[in-house]
């Protein structure tokens, strides 16, 4: 494995933020368009999910080959809609799942920016 990617490490942290950004589209896409929706609950997920999608694939062409963001990424968002269709209907569609998803991705973002700090830093100087 190290001769496919040397940052095992550095994948396993994709791969998991990876997944919040796949599941978090996944439940997304269900709330829109919004009529009879919230629309200020949707649109404040809608926004972390934008800086989670940025934020990982930023830390991903850093750390990893683009490859292996490629291979590792389509597989993941492939099988993932299985994954998301065996949570329970609240998670999926009610508001209680949009913000534990919200609450999923402000922890993500939290990881990601504990675990992307040193990378960004050696990458900007």
């Amino acid at each position: 494995m190290p001769q496919l990617e040397p940052n095992l490490v550095g994948l396993a942290w994709f791969g998991l933020l990876w997944s919040v950004c796949c599941i978090g589209f996944l439940q997304l896409a269900g709330m829109y368009p919004l009529r009879g929706r919230a629309v200020l609950p949707v649109t404040v997920t809608t926004i972390l999910w934008v800086m989670l999608l940025a934020g990982t694939l930023a830390f991903a062409l850093v750390e990893l080959r683009w490859t292996t963001v490629v291979v590792v990424g389509g597989v993941l968002f492939l099988f993932l809609p299985g994954l998301f269709q065996a949570l329970p209907e609240w998670w999926r569609d009610g508001r209680a799942g949009l913000r534990l998803s919200c609450c999923a991705m402000i922890a993500a973002l939290a990881l990601l920016v504990g675990v992307a700090a040193p990378s960004f830093h050696i990458w900007m100087t």
